[in-house]
C-alpha cells in the first residue's frame, strides 16, 4: 500500500491500540457527522440511506453534545453511536490550532477522523447533507477492492490548497487532487492520532498555503498527499458514475427503467451517468435550493404531487433571488450587503451567544 516515506515520515500501518469504541464492530460500515441543529438534513440522509442500504452498518459521530434527537434517529434506524471522548478532544485540538476565526465550531469538523480509530475495518464517511440514491457497499469496499488507501468522490482543489509551492509540488508529483472531505472511504488504522497531530503541527507552519476556511478538508488532503497515500476518484476506478454529485452540478436527475438515478444533461460529459447520492455542501436548506424535491421526498420516502407543487411555490422568491444574484452587478451588491450585515452582527454578538451548527 502507501509508502511511509512521505514528507511527515508517517507510517501507514495499523496503530498498536485504539480508544474505547462502541459495541457492534464490523468489517465495513458507514460513518456520518451530525448534531440536532441539522436534524432535517440527518432525517433525509438516514432514511434514504436505510432505504437503499438496509444491511450496511451505520454509525453516528456526534458533532458535539447537542445530538440527543440525532442519536435517537440513528438508533431507531438500527445504527450505533461512536463514543470516543478522548479521541474527539485530541482531534478538536488539531482543528482549533488551524482555525483562522471564520467559525467558532470548525474544530468539531475534525471528529470525523475518529473513523481511523473507530469500529469498522473498512469504512465510508459521508456528510449529513446528502440524500442517498443507491446501494453504497461498492463505495465502502472500494479501497479494499482496488487496493487503494483512500477513495473519494467530488474534487475542488481551490477549496483545499491555495496557489503556492506545496500545491505545485503535489500536482507535479501526480497528487494534489483536492478532494472534498465529505465523501471518502478508507480503512481503520491508516493514520494514527499521533500521526495526525504531527501533521497538524506541520500545517501550522504553512497555514498560508491552505484554504482559509476549510480546515478539515485541507487537513485530510495534506495528510494523504504528503504521505504518498494511494488515492483515487471512485468514478475513475469504477466507471459509469457521475464525477460530481454536488446538487449545483446536476441540472436534472431521473430514474431509468431499472430504478437507477441518473443525470440528464444532454450533450455534456455527465449525461446519463449514474448518481449514487447527491450532496448540498455549502448550500442553505430552503425550498429554492437545487433539487429540493429530492431532499423533501427523502424526508417522507413517499412522494406527494400536491406537496411538491406547494414546495415549488414556496421556492419562487428564492428562485427569483438566485436568478438576479447570478448577474455580476447584482451579485456584487448582494455580497456587499452580506458583508455589511455580518459586520453589524459581529458587533452585537456576546460570549453567551449559542454557537452555529458549524456543519455548513
Amino acid at each position: 500500500m502507501a509508502s511511509g516515506a512521505g514528507k511527515l515520515g508517517l507510517s501507514l500501518s495499523h496503530p498498536e491500540g485504539t480508544a474505547s469504541v462502541a459495541a457492534g464492530a464490523g468489517a465495513a460500515g458507514v460513518y456520518f457527522l451530525a448534531n440536532d441543529r441539522i436534524l432535517s438534513w440527518s432525517k433525509s440522509f438516514v432514511r434514504s440511506f436505510r432505504a437503499h442500504n438496509p444491511d450496511l452498518p451505520l454509525c453516528l459521530i456526534p458533532f458535539d453534545d447537542h445530538s440527543v434527537k440525532t442519536r435517537e434517529l440513528v438508533r431507531h434506524a438500527g445504527g450505533t453511536v461512536l463514543e470516543m471522548p478522548e479521541v474527539f478532544a485530541r482531534l478538536e485540538r488539531i482543528g482549533a490550532s488551524l482555525e483562522l476565526g471564520h467559525t467558532n465550531s470548525g474544530k468539531f469538523w475534525f471528529r470525523r477522523y475518529a473513523a481511523f480509530s473507530g469500529i469498522y475495518d473498512s469504512f465510508l464517511y459521508l456528510d449529513a447533507r446528502i440524500v442517498v440514491l443507491a446501494d453504497l457497499t461498492f463505495f465502502a469496499l472500494a479501497p479494499l477492492q482496488y487496493e487503494m488507501d483512500l477513495v473519494y468522490y467530488d474534487t475542488a482543489i481551490e477549496q483545499v490548497y491555495n496557489p503556492g509551492p506545496i500545491r505545485q509540488g503535489f500536482v507535479r508529483a501526480g497528487r494534489g487532487r483536492g478532494f472534498l472531505s465529505g465523501m471518502w472511504a478508507s480503512r481503520k488504522g491508516l493514520f494514527s492520532l499521533e500521526q495526525m497531530e504531527a501533521a497538524g503541527r506541520q500545517l501550522c507552519e504553512v497555514r498560508q498555503e491552505m484554504n482559509a476556511r476549510n480546515t478539515d478538508q485541507f487537513f485530510i488532503n495534506y495528510l494523504c498527499d504528503s504521505n504518498q497515500a494511494k488515492t483515487a476518484h471512485v468514478a475513475d476506478l469504477r466507471g459509469g458514475l457521475a464525477h460530481s454529485t454536488w446538487a449545483r452540478n446536476c441540472p436534472e436527475v431521473f430514474r431509468d427503467a431499472k430504478g437507477a438515478w441518473r443525470i440528464w444533461d444532454f450533450g455534456r460529459l455527465q449525461h446519463g451517468s449514474r448518481l449514487p447520492f447527491m450532496h448540498w455542501a455549502g448550500v442553505a436548506l430552503e425550498p429554492s435550493m437545487p433539487h429540493f424535491g429530492l431532499f423533501q421526498n427523502a424526508q417522507r420516502l413517499r412522494g406527494s404531487r400536491l406537496l411538491s407543487v406547494w414546495s415549488m411555490a414556496r421556492g419562487l422568491p428564492g428562485y427569483a433571488l438566485n436568478a438576479v444574484r447570478s448577474k455580476r452587478f447584482f451579485n456584487q451588491l448582494y455580497h456587499r450587503f452580506r458583508a455589511l450585515k455580518r459586520s453589524f452582527r459581529s458587533r452585537d454578538e456576546t460570549p453567551g451567544d449559542p454557537p452555529s451548527d458549524g456543519l455548513s
